[in-house]
């Protein structure tokens, strides 16, 4: 699914999109993005998608502050977890994750804050 197509399924939650940062060269995509949720807190958005398969990612979410809510990645340093290299760091912990697409990231922030 096309981000455009992601941010609009999710516009309940989605104030504005900045900081967008889009690089291709030859099979290798980058994407960068600063998500303003409509609670005031962020969403840092980092991909790298090799021949069109997601590769690497980092997703963010902010306080106001910019004080980490949750982060999910796949940098390969937590190898005693499940599902590694997929985890996700709340507060100091760091657990598995099963959120490795920046769409169930997005599905969960949308129930979270639904249920604030």
């Amino acid at each position: 699914m096309k981000k455009e197509e992601l941010f609009e399924r999710y516009r309940n939650i989605i104030l504005s999109i900045e900081e967008v940062l889009y690089m291709a060269r030859k099979g290798i995509e980058e994407y960068k993005a600063k998500i303003i949720l409509k609670d005031g807190t962020n969403l840092r958005i980092a991909e790298k998608w090799i021949s069109k398969i997601l590769d690497k990612y980092s997703y963010y979410w902010l306080d106001e502050e910019n004080k980490g809510i949750i982060g999910w990645d796949n940098a390969p340093h937590h190898e005693n977890l499940e599902n590694f290299p997929h985890h996700k760091h709340l507060k100091e912990k760091v657990i598995p994750s099963y959120e490795t697409d920046l769409e169930s990231v997005l599905k969960v922030i949308s129930k979270v804050l639904k249920d604030e």
